[in-house]
């Protein structure tokens, strides 16, 4: 950990820092648009392709292999693969995976294809791409040592061990699940936190700096005036995650920087350097999410192609009513409909993997060429289940952060399940409805043969699911925020006795828009602040230690006590909580209009 706190003397306006919200607009893109920024959100440029059900069968049946102990062996295996086809012949697709799915022989041939080149770089790697069309998931249940682990949770056991009146349940989890260390406590606060304009802030000595500074203007000042921006609702004006920031100063492993807001850089100095070294496994991670968007490695699927939805009848059946036919013409064209035998499309030969070793391995590639530095949020949370509360009910469909927070990608390690049932997190994202609805070529009015081949509907939203990622013990994963991303539900396996899940997020500021962070931003909490003062050297610390928490007390203003910090998390979850359905509206801005010609 860095230990040092750059404290400058008032400087000029032309040293004074300059971040979306303070001396640039919130909503700065940078000087080039920042093109890999907006095309990596959920609500900006990006779009998924469409894919057709017979892709998304491909990708759960690769997904499912892949989550198999051994697999990278065990596909190599003609004996196993044997069964593995008799098991996908025998899956009930349209019921247990997806509407009108199933799996063709070419699809499972094209399937073990790529699988095996998939254990090729797993074998180097660790890592391993599932749901990788236009973007991906990568998954790894080894990238974490059994011995990171263990540090990770004896120095996450001092958050855990505290009285139950201190324990900070998740506003509206109903008692499930316990807050650690969460952004949305302390965060920033437009016209009440302070900002030091002309200095860096470090660790070693970052308490000093509580209550310096000034305090952060009302961003919508510097738009010049009071009108809010495009996607005004994605934006927020009143609150900021703050990230900590992270540099690698030996070219190979992080080093933070500036204080984890929540996490007391003193009280938990190990649980900052096992954070150090997650995030230096999180890299390689974020950078083939990254670099999936700013290169195009992924830009559109390659496994299925589909041009036109076509179909054939059975010889005997005519497909226009004869010149005397006397019935219900409607009745007539159901029937044919009913009849009809779709040509399902199947892949070609599987040439080559978008995800290669040699991309993983080259894992500062996303930074360029400049200094090696990110910004990184972290959140640390447990979901406790109990023989009274038995089942966690699931999440919400989501992205991480709002438009200020610029977060690029996800990485999330679960580092303890305890007695429950397996869960998933599922992906869906924003397809190009537009250009697939001009584009693809279809009989007149067969709107029914588009949702066999495709799975959607005329006047359907555009948001597609693409498909769930199991989330075990030991796992880590990682995602851009172009998906929107749901905790599925889970419960006790043996409901008489607890059970828990442990997860530690480490969310990603786009590298290319630096975001105002702790390095800015003095300690808020009060309690930090008091403990401060009781040990400094100042006249206020020779008092005793009641009438200094006496004085603390009586401070209205500044630094912010607990008790108003949770006020404030609920005004930040409820505005997010907007922020969410709007985000969805925002990805449903078109539907599937398809014309009949």
């Amino acid at each position: 950990m860095a230990s040092t706190t750059t404290m400058e003397d008032k400087g000029t306006d032309e040293s004074c820092i300059r971040l979306p919200g303070f001396g640039l607009p919130y909503n700065d893109w940078g000087s080039s648009g920042d093109w890999i920024t907006r095309s990596i959100s959920a609500v900006m440029s990006w779009d998924h392709a469409v894919l057709t059900v017979r892709e998304k069968c491909m990708l759960f049946f690769m997904n499912q292999i892949t989550d198999k102990p051994e697999w990278h062996f065990k596909v190599h295996d003609e004996n196993i693969v044997a069964r593995w086809r008799v098991e996908a012949d025998e899956l009930d697709w349209d019921a247990e995976v997806i509407e009108e799915g199933d799996m063709s022989v070419d699809m499972f041939n094209y399937c073990i294809e790529e699988l095996r080149a998939k254990a090729a770089v797993y074998e180097k790697t660790g890592l391993i791409s599932v749901l990788d069309a236009t973007s991906c998931v990568l998954k790894s249940d080894t990238t974490i040592s059994v011995d990171m682990k263990e540090q990770l949770r004896k120095a996450v056991a001092p958050l855990e061990d505290v009285p139950n009146h201190q324990k900070d349940w998740h506003p509206g989890s109903d008692g499930k699940v316990l807050d650690l260390v969460h952004p949305s406590l302390f965060p920033l606060i437009y016209e009440r936190s302070r900002i030091l304009p002309y200095a860096t802030i470090g660790l070693g000595d970052c308490m000093e700096a509580i209550g310096q500074g000034e305090i952060v203007p009302n961003p919508l000042i510097a738009l010049g005036g009071n009108t809010p921006p495009t996607e005004s609702d994605l934006w927020s004006s009143r609150f900021q995650w703050l990230p900590c920031n992270v540099s690698f100063p030996d070219g190979e492993n992080a080093r933070i920087d500036s204080y984890i807001n929540n996490l007391h850089p003193v009280d938990h100095k190990n649980l900052y350097h096992v954070i150090e070294k997650i995030i230096t496994k999180a890299v390689p991670f974020w950078n083939i999410v990254y670099q999936c968007h700013n290169e195009g490695a992924l830009t559109s699927t390659k496994r299925v192609n589909c041009e036109a939805v076509s179909f054939e009848l059975p010889a005997n059946v005519e497909e226009y009513p004869p010149d005397d036919f006397d019935g219900d013409e409607d009745e007539f064209y159901e029937r044919v409909e009913a009849l009809r035998i779709y040509d399902k499309p199947e892949p070609g030969d599987f040439a080559s993997l978008d995800v290669t070793a040699e991309a993983i391995e080259d894992k500062f590639r996303f930074l360029g060429e400049g200094d090696k530095k990110i910004q990184v949020i972290v959140k640390l949370a447990n979901i406790h289940l109990t023989p009274e509360k038995p089942e966690y009910d699931g999440g919400s469909w989501h992205i991480e952060g709002q438009l200020n927070e610029h977060i690029v990608a996800t990485a999330l390690y679960y580092y303890g399940n305890e007695n429950i049932t397996d869960s998933h997190l599922s992906f869906r994202t924003k397809v190009d409805a537009e250009y697939f609805s001009q584009s693809i070529s279809y009989e007149q009015n067969d709107f029914g043969g588009i949702a066999k081949i495709f799975g959607v509907s005329n006047d359907e939203s555009n948001v597609q699911e693409i498909g769930a990622v199991l989330t075990r013990e030991n796992r880590f994963i990682a995602f851009p925020n172009g998906f929107q991303h749901r905790v599925e539900n889970f419960k006790l396996v043996d409901p008489t006795r607890p059970g828990h899940r442990k997860i530690l997020a480490l969310f990603l500021v786009a590298p290319t828009i630096p975001i105002i962070s702790t390095a800015n931003v003095p300690p808020q909490q009060r309690d930090w602040w008091l403990r401060q003062v009781k040990v400094g050297g100042s006249m206020v610390s020779n008092l005793p230690a009641e009438l200094i928490d006496m004085i603390g007390d009586s401070v209205d203003d500044f630094p912010i006590g607990l008790a108003e910090a949770r006020v404030l998390r609920d005004e930040l979850m409820l505005e997010r909580g907007k922020m969410d359905q709007d985000v969805t509206s925002h990805m449903a801005d078109n539907s599937f209009s398809f014309c009949e010609h």
